[in-house]
Order: C-alpha cells, then sequence, then structure tokens
C-alpha cells in the first residue's frame, strides 16, 4: 500500500525486440544419400540489437548453420527469414539486396584478406562489390573518406590506408575485417570465433569494441564460439548445438549458471582451469559476469 492508500501497480514488462532473423524447422544434407545430416531441425529467432552466442564443440554444426542463414548454402528443409523474408523465395538480384545487411567477421582476419591488396581496397571492397555508385576514378576520393571513417570507428588511424596487412597485428587486423563488415551499413554480424586466433589482452579490447559498435549503431550479433568464458561476457543469450541440433537455448546467465542438458553441464565441466575443484566456481563466475552484463 502506497502513502496515499493506493496500490501500486507494477510497472509493465518491456515488449521483447522484434525478430530479425528466423531460422524455422532447418535441414541441411550432404552426399548423395543424404546419409550426412550436418543440421538437423533446427528453430532458432535472433532478436534485433541482441547477441545470441551460438556454442558447440567443432563438428557440431555451426559452421554449416551460420552458412545456411548467409545464404551460402540451400537447405534440404525448413526456411531462412531475414526480416520476414524467406531467402529461399528470393531473386539473385533481392538476395543481394539483403546480403548488404547481413555481414561476417572471419576467425582469421589475415586470411580473408589477399596479402596483395592495400588496406584502403579491402575496406572498400564491399562498396565497389554492391555500390555501383561506388565504382569508377570519380568515386575514388569518396570512397577513401569513407574508408578513412570506418577505420576511425574501429579504433584504427585513418593514414593506414595505403598500408598491407602483413604490416599490422592480429588485432590490428581483425580491426580492419570489421570496418569492412561495416562498410554497408549492415543491421546483423556474423562474429565467427573473432577472437580466437588473439591473445587475451587483445581479445578484450577486440570484445570492448564490439560491445561499443553495437550499442551506437544498433547492430545484431550471432556470435559463434567454442570458448565460454567470451561468451559469458558478450552474451544476451544462448544456443547451444550438439551432432547438428540445438539442444538448449536461454538467458546466457540462467544457460552458464544452472545447464539444463547434460551436453551444456559437459562444455562447462571442460572449461579448462589450473585446478579441477575451481571448475565449477569458474562457471558461476561466468554466469554471474554474463548476467551482469544484461542487466
Amino acid at each position: 500500500m502506497s502513502t496515499d492508500g493506493t496500490t501500486p501497480t507494477s510497472a509493465p514488462e518491456a515488449a521483447p525486440a522484434p525478430v530479425i532473423l528466423e531460422l524455422v524447422g532447418l535441414r541441411k544434407e550432404f552426399g548423395t544419400r543424404h546419409s550426412n545430416v550436418a543440421v538437423d531441425d533446427v528453430s532458432l529467432d535472433v532478436h534485433e540489437n541482441e547477441t545470441l552466442a551460438l556454442v558447440g564443440e567443432s563438428g557440431c554444426g555451426k559452421t554449416t548453420l551460420t552458412r545456411l542463414l548467409l545464404g551460402l548454402l540451400e537447405p534440404t528443409a525448413g526456411s531462412v527469414r531475414f526480416d520476414g523474408q524467406d531467402l529461399a523465395s528470393l531473386s539473385a538480384a533481392q538476395l543481394r539486396r539483403i546480403r548488404r545487411q547481413m555481414q561476417v567477421v572471419l576467425q582469421d582476419p589475415y586470411s580473408s584478406m589477399n596479402p596483395r591488396m592495400r588496406i584502403t581496397d579491402i575496406v572498400a571492397e564491399p562498396l565497389l562489390t554492391h555500390d555501383p555508385e561506388a565504382r569508377g576514378r570519380r568515386a575514388r576520393a569518396r570512397n577513401r573518406e569513407r574508408v578513412g571513417e570506418l577505420l576511425e570507428a574501429v579504433g584504427l588511424d585513418a593514414a593506414i590506408q595505403d598500408r598491407y596487412p602483413h604490416e599490422f597485428s592480429g588485432g590490428q587486423r581483425q580491426r580492419v575485417s570489421i570496418a569492412r563488415a561495416l562498410a554497408l551499413h549492415p543491421r546483423l554480424l556474423v562474429l565467427d570465433e573473432p577472437t580466437s586466433a588473439l591473445d587475451v589482452r587483445v581479445q578484450a579490447t577486440v570484445l570492448d569494441l564490439l560491445a561499443e559498435l553495437q550499442q551506437r549503431l544498433g547492430l545484431t550479433y550471432l556470435f559463434v564460439s567454442h570458448n565460454l568464458a567470451v561468451v559469458a561476457q558478450v552474451a544476451d543469450r544462448v544456443a547451444v548445438m550438439s551432432e547438428g541440433r540445438l539442444v538448449e537455448v536461454g538467458e546466457a546467465a540462467a544457460v552458464l549458471r544452472d545447464p539444463q542438458h547434460p551436453y551444456t553441464r559437459r562444455l562447462l565441466d571442460a572449461v579448462p582451469v589450473l585446478d579441477p575443484r575451481r571448475g565449477r566456481r569458474a562457471a558461476e563466475r561466468a554466469a554471474a559476469t554474463a548476467g551482469a552484463q544484461s542487466r
């Protein structure tokens, strides 16, 4: 009862964010007799402005799933819908326009760059591919200006444009990759193990950058990883994948604190620690970190 004699009412719960990516009954089979099922009946929603972590061991189907949702593979069954549009129903031109809004940052930035290309050409590549106005001699000055803006947005000096990938550290190259992914103003970034090739100190700076960009640009992240310590820092929700199927999906703090599926528990127990007796406490700290990040 409040001081004026009225009964206080609780604040209404915030409406869930709109779904930007929807996977419905997705299945992918390989082989002439379809004997190899890489993705099996996967249904999953990704909401705008959230970070959804897709976790699982190598070979569990994570890579195949990301290729399906990016439209790089055709599903055997099921559908992928981006902003309500079924990718399978789109023409090549329509799919090309959709791909502007879905970009990817890969695990090894060096292998995703042409070592003979300068940084300015690497970052401008999506512009040249998707924007006719970015082609030709007259557009070069405008492209360099845009590349400079993108480099500065990821914490690099615009003056590095004429240098080559081998002149930079792994962390700097990953920042260049992120700049390239942002060139077309995407809404969704698929981050495929974006920090696993970096040392812990550099890893932390890249994760901080991704958090800042998400906040400033309103990005949605699908964060593919096997590193639960990293997932605890960045994820709002977690989807756990095993043998081509989703076995557990939930809020990151809840999944890391109290996993419901035996496979998820095994993943948490496998997190390396110097003292095995500290393993459970490490998982609890990870869950606490995820909870703090979500608030």
